[in-house]
This record gives structure tokens, C-alpha cells and sequence, in this order.
């Protein structure tokens, strides 16, 4: 089955002009599940999972990749991007079979651009040269056919498009926008890279990327003289068919919109068409209902024996009939069902003999990862949000912790960044360092990607329960927008109360309170956290830490709570970086000329020019303007609490860096709304109290 498969194929491929052609395997058995074939396509890049959750390769085939490595393939050394998988068949009620890819058929198609050539050769982007889809069935008069797979050639944009540019495939789009240049000058004021864009600018990168890469696989093609059809020209073949159809039938085809319509949109003709009901008339190829991989798993007996599990030439023809290596060019022999072995057309006996034996493997004490395992610290990322900033600020603290780890090798990190529901709250311990990003929605309330997880922090506090081992520590960044002051962070401030409720520890201050609108961009909202983050990790992971207990006098009672304090993040150091965050984001401005607006429309509205002194702005920023209090209510303010206007605030601080109270109460404080809370006056300490 494989060798003919593999056979007619070439035949059909033609060199490069390719013929397009369906291949039928004989149809099912009654009571059987009929012949079927592993792959999704012939040819098909392998995908290998990373320790730090990137994909090498293709990320669709890391559960087929795994698979067939558990049959006994071995990916090449070193692996790459493009390593083309062996195709593995499985003839009806028979064991997979795995053949290799022969060379003309591997045979892989480079990707250039005549205008951006040196660029493009950097990017080393490749794909197969012809499409030919194998997990494909055929029902015709009740006989069904369940290996039907079929060749024909590629559409541009099924590569430049999806395959090349999907975010969850090779997602190459980004690269490809670096390499020919649109982000030059773009790459300042907190912009690492095209995710840090404004989102209507990004929009605009990806799609002048996707534009010039489909452009660039076209060319390829040609270059390569190998069949592919361009987006308007299948669209108007096929409008053009379409149209003959219904002048003859009286109705139009049946098709599959998310397989008709052209991911380019609007500009292709058939996207206004779409697809007449898709009622799917037989006979007609279509994708396979089984998946082949869970039928193998269920009739896999129980005495199977991998190939990559035997360990010498003995053992392997003990244990299992011998191997038939035989050539791709071969008739394909029938195999019993009862023989029960993968028949691998590679030199399988050399690796076998080369390998370890599984007892000598088992055998190993690997103590010294054991005791750093012991030790190990883990640091997972969680995020909360309605749109997407609070998730690309997690991703990128995901990404810096992922280098920090390099550096502490008793660091380990998630895979990826999650949303807060999937919080294991019952699970946590004292190991366990949480960090998540929290962005309000509506009035300030927990998006629906939190709002379970807030549900369980209730519910285990109502039953008075805390996690086995708890004081985990944890650290929140609210993305709020300071314009809406009294909503500002709600969600993050429930998130931080439900994670001390149940125990956790706060790090780092706990709670740092980004502002969407003076911080654009992710990095920019990221950057005066982890300065102060950073450290605190670093010190849980070297040495235990220090509990303190801190006892604080409230209103109407008296509570105890417990604050972890690290040896190296003071609290003084903290006020320090918020300071300077308040200098940098903030700057004096004078008032040029206020005039009353002209339109009638507008009454009562003023146009305001501000001489900001040179501080830069783009497009579609907004400005925020914080007047100081005047001094006459400042006066009542300090009045009012006993205190000395020109005494500065006792931090630990040098005085320079100490403010009076007379500008804390002018310059930070809103002295025309009323305070949420009171809390904040926990933490200072007043020069001179009136008793009076």
C-alpha cells in the first residue's frame, strides 16, 4: 500500500506539472475499519515540542510526529524546521507501516523574492512542491472507501496565507515584516517588535508582509517550474464555472465557504459569491470521520514492542518476527495480521543495534536532578482580559522569564501563558510563584477568562479552607486606565483579595498598577515591573524566604496579616522606582492660548494648546493632565491630619528622594474625590499628630 502510494504519486507529480489525481485503496470490510493512512498530507513537515513551549517545525504535526517517533523513527541530527516525516500506512486490520519520502518527491521548493533576494535567503523559508491530502474518504452506493487521497497543486495563498503565516503554524509573518524593513523606525519608545504596535498599525505591517510573501511564493514556483494556480485566477475559474453550472441546472454548487472563500477577502470575486448550501450530494471525497492514530491506539495489542524499545539484533528477532527491509520501488507485499510488527522501510537494524539497552536506561539514578528538582522554583504566568493587552504583557513577561531561567537554573516556568480560569487554586504550594496580568471590563469587574477562578477563591474561603502547603507568593499587574478613576484596576484589586485570601504571599509590593493611558505599549507598561520583579525572584530562588508577620490597626478592627518581604527589594526601593516612574511619564506643561471654538455646533467648548516642551506623541494618543490641588485646600488637607506641611513623609528614605507633605498632597493626591479606601495611610508615618 505504502510503495504504491509512493509510486503513483511520482507519477502524478510529473516532474514539477503536476497531474492532479485521486488514488482509491480498496474500500472497507464489513466490520473493519479499512485501509487508512497516518499523515494528513504525503508530505508533511515534522513538529518537535520545546522545553520552553516553542514548536520546531510545524506545530499542526506534533501529536503525528510523536507517534511515529514511538514507531521508531529517528528525526534527523540535527533537527530542523522542514524535516520531511515518513509516511505510515496501515493496510485493513493490519499494523502501520512506515516508508520514507524517496528524494524526487522530497524534493522541496525554496522561497525568494526577486526584490528583496538577500533578505528572503536569510529567512530560509521553504514548503513542499505539491499538495496531496490523505486523510480523505470515498462514499459511493454504500461502499466506503477510506483511503482516498488525492494530488493536484497549490494555491498561492494556501502557503503565503495559512500555511507559512498562520499564527498557529509557522507564523512567519512577523519575520518576514523585519526582514524587508517596515519596522524600521518604528523600533523605539517601548516598540520591540511588530507585537508592540499600536493594533491598526499592525494590522497594516501583517498585511504588507502577507502581501509580499504570497507574492514571493508565486514566484518561487515559477522559478522552480513547478504547477501552482494564483488567487484570481481559481476565483474566476471558478465564478465562471459556477455560473455555466446554474445556467445549465438552474442552481449553483454546493460548496464549503471556509474552504471557497479566499483569505484575501473583498478583492476576490468569489468572496461576494460564497457557496450555495453546502448539503454535500454523493459521491463525493471528504474528510475521513476516524482518526487513524486513536485506531491504532485501540487495537494496538498489549505484547507490542516499539522498535526504538529494542535494544540489540537478539533481542529485536526474540521478540518479534524479522524485518523485511525492502526497497521503495517494490510491489508492496500483503502482511498477516497475526505477525503483529512494523515492517520500516529504513536500515532500522543498524540504529537498533546502536542504541542503549531499556535496563541499563532505567537503571540510571539521576540524584543530582532530583535534589535540584527539590529546590526548584515555579514561576507560572496568568492572564485576565477582555481584549488583547493584558495577554501580550504576559507573553512578554513569559519571554523574560524564560531568559531568566537560563541564568537560575532553579527556575522553571509554564509552557505558555494561560488564562486565570485555569488556575489550579487546591494545587497550590510554597514552590509556586503565580504572576498575573489583569485588565478590568465594564465597571471594573473580572473578565470572563477570571471570573471562575474568582468563583473558587470564594468558595474555598466560605469553607475555611486553604491549599495543602500554601503561602505561595504571587504579583499582579493591573492594566487600568487612570481617566476612570473610580474603576480603575477593580479587577486586578479583587484578584489580588481572593489570592491573599487563600493564602498567597505578596511579592514584590504584590500589586503594580499599570496605566493604559500613559503606557502605550506592552513593553512599556512590562518594563517598570519586572525591574522590580525580577530581583524578588531571583532571591526566592536562592535562598528561602523570610515571613514576617506585620500587625496593622483598621477602622473598625484589628487584623494580622502576613507580607513576605525580600532580602534584596526594600520597601524604600520600591518608592524609589515609583517616583521615578512618575518623572519619566509625567513632565510640566504650559498653557499657550485657550480659545473658545467657532462651530456652533460646539458651544462652550474651548481649544486648549500646550506647549509640551518637545516630548513626543504619535497618532491617536491622548493626553492626561493631573492639575495640582490648589493651596488653599492642601492647607485643610494638612490641617485637618496634624501635620507640618514642610516635614517630609519618614520612608526610609534619603531626604532628597522624601516628598514633603505639602507636595504628596498637592502634586499625587486628588483632593475632589473621594478615597476608595483608606488603607494607603496605613503606611505612613506622620511627624506630628494633634490630639486634639
Amino acid at each position: 500500500m505504502a510503495n504504491k502510494l509512493i509510486a503513483y504519486t511520482s507519477e502524478a507529480f510529473n516532474g514539477g506539472n503536476v497531474i492532479p489525481t485521486v488514488f482509491l485503496f480498496p474500500p472497507r470490510k464489513v466490520n473493519s475499519r479499512g485501509p487508512m493512512i497516518w499523515n494528513h498530507q504525503l508530505l508533511e513537515f515534522a513538529g518537535y515540542p520545546s522545553d520552553d513551549g516553542s514548536i520546531l517545525g510545524d506545530p499542526m504535526s506534533v501529536a503525528l510526529t510523536s507517534e511515529i517517533m514511538e514507531l521508531g523513527w529517528e528525526p534527523p541530527t540535527p533537527r530542523g524546521r522542514w524535516d520531511l516525516l515518513p509516511l505510515v500506512v496501515m493496510a485493513d486490520d493490519d499494523v502501520p507501516v512506515m516508508v520514507e519520502i524517496p528524494p524526487p518527491l522530497s524534493r522541496l521548493v525554496q522561497i525568494r523574492h526577486p526584490r528583496y533576494s538577500e533578505q528572503f535567503d536569510k529567512l530560509d523559508l521553504r514548503w513542499v512542491a505539491a499538495p496531496a491530502l490523505t486523510r480523505f474518504g470515498f462514499d459511493i452506493g454504500g461502499v466506503q472507501y477510506t483511503a482516498a487521497p488525492f494530488i493536484g497543486w497549490f494555491m498561492d495563498a494556501e502557503i503565503g496565507v495559512r500555511d507559512l503565516a498562520d499564527s498557529f503554524r509557522y507564523n512567519v509573518l512577523p519575520d518576514v515584516a523585519k526582514a524587508i524593513g517596515l519596522l524600521d523606525g518604528k523600533t523605539k519608545d517601548g516598540v520591540e517588535g511588530l507585537e508592540d504596535l499600536p493594533e491598526y498599525e499592525r494590522l497594516l505591517m501583517l498585511t504588507r508582509a502577507q502581501t509580499e510573501l504570497t507574492y514571493a511564493v508565486y514566484w518561487s514556483y515559477q522559478q522552480a517550474k513547478v504547477s501552482m494556480s494564483d488567487t484570481l485566477t481559481a476565483s474566476m475559474k471558478w465564478c465562471r464555472y459556477d455560473d455555466d453550472f446554474k445556467a445549465k441546472n438552474g442552481f449553483r454548487l454546493p460548496a464549503d465557504p471556509y474552504w471557497l472563500a479566499p483569505p484575501q477577502g473583498s478583492i476576490v470575486p468569489v468572496w461576494h459569491r460564497g457557496g450555495a448550501p453546502n448539503y454535500q450530494p454523493k459521491p463525493m471525497i471528504c474528510k475521513h470521520v476516524q482518526d487513524p492514530l486513536r485506531a491504532w491506539r485501540r487495537e494496538r495489542p498489549d505484547n507490542f514492542v516499539p522498535v526504538k524499545a529494542l535494544n540489540s539484533v537478539a533481542v529485536m528477532q526474540a521478540r518479534r518476527p524479522p524485518f523485511q527491509a525492502r526497497s521503495t520501488t517494490n510491489e508492496c507485499g500483503s502482511i498477516s495480521s497475526d505477525e503483529r510488527h512494523i515492517q520500516v522501510i529504513t536500515d532500522l537494524v543498524h540504529h537498533a543495534q546502536s542504541q542503549e539497552p531499556v535496563d541499563a536506561l532505567s537503571r540510571r539514578a539521576p540524584s543530582d536532578t532530583l535534589r535540584t528538582q527539590s529546590r526548584r522554583l515555579f514561576v507560572s504566568v496568568y492572564f485576565c482580559s477582555a481584549g488583547t493587552f493584558a495577554e501580550k504583557v504576559a507573553t512578554k513577561l513569559h519571554a523574560r522569564l524564560i531568559d531568566l531561567a537560563k541564568s537560575v537554573p532553579t527556575i522553571s516556568q509554564g509552557s505558555t501563558v494561560k488564562p486565570l480560569n485555569e488556575l489550579q487554586v487546591s494545587a497550590l504550594d510554597t514552590r509556586q510563584i503565580i504572576l498575573a496580568v489583569v485588565s478590568s471590563t465594564g465597571q471594573g469587574e473580572v473578565p470572563a477568562n477570571g471570573s471562575h477562578f474568582i468563583k473558587k477563591c470564594d468558595e474555598q474561603s466560605e469553607k475555611q479552607l486553604k491549599p495543602s502547603n500554601s503561602s505561595f507568593r504571587f504579583a499582579i499587574f493591573g492594566n487600568g486606565d487612570s481617566r476612570y478613576s473610580a474603576t480603575y484596576n477593580g479587577a486586578a484589586t479583587a484578584v489580588e483579595r481572593r489570592l491573599r485570601q487563600i493564602g498567597g504571599l505578596p511579592l514584590a509590593g504584590a500589586f503594580y498598577q499599570g496605566d493604559s493611558a500613559r503606557q502605550s505599549t506592552a513593553l512599556q507598561a512590562l518594563s517598570p515591573w519586572w525591574s522590580r520583579l525580577q530581583p524578588s525572584i531571583r532571591d526566592v530562588a536562592a535562598k528561602s524566604p523570610k515571613l514576617k508577620r506585620v500587625h496593622s490597626q483598621d477602622a473598625n478592627e484589628k487584623k494580622s496579616t502576613l507580607e513576605f518581604t525580600s532580602g534584596q527589594v526594600e520597601a524604600s526601593l520600591q518608592v524609589k522606582l515609583r517616583c521615578k516612574e512618575l518623572r519619566d511619564e509625567f513632565q510640566e506643561a504650559s498653557v499657550v492660548a485657550v480659545t473658545p471654538t467657532l462651530c456652533s455646533d460646539y458651544q462652550g467648548t474651548y481649544q486648549v494648546t500646550l506647549d509640551i516642551r518637545g516630548r513626543s506623541y504619535h497618532d491617536l494618543d491622548c493626553v492626561q493632565l493631573l492639575p495640582s490641588n490648589s493651596p488653599a485646600k492642601v492647607r485643610r488637607a494638612l490641617r485637618a491630619l496634624g501635620v507640618n506641611a514642610s516635614d517630609r513623609i519618614t520612608l526610609g528614605l534619603p531626604d532628597i528622594d522624601s516628598p514633603s507633605y505639602s507636595k504628596l498632597f498637592a502634586e499625587h493626591i486628588d483632593l475632589e474625590s473621594p478615597f476608595d479606601n483608606f488603607e494607603w495611610l496605613q503606611v505612613l508615618s506622620f511627624a506630628t499628630i494633634n490630639k486634639d
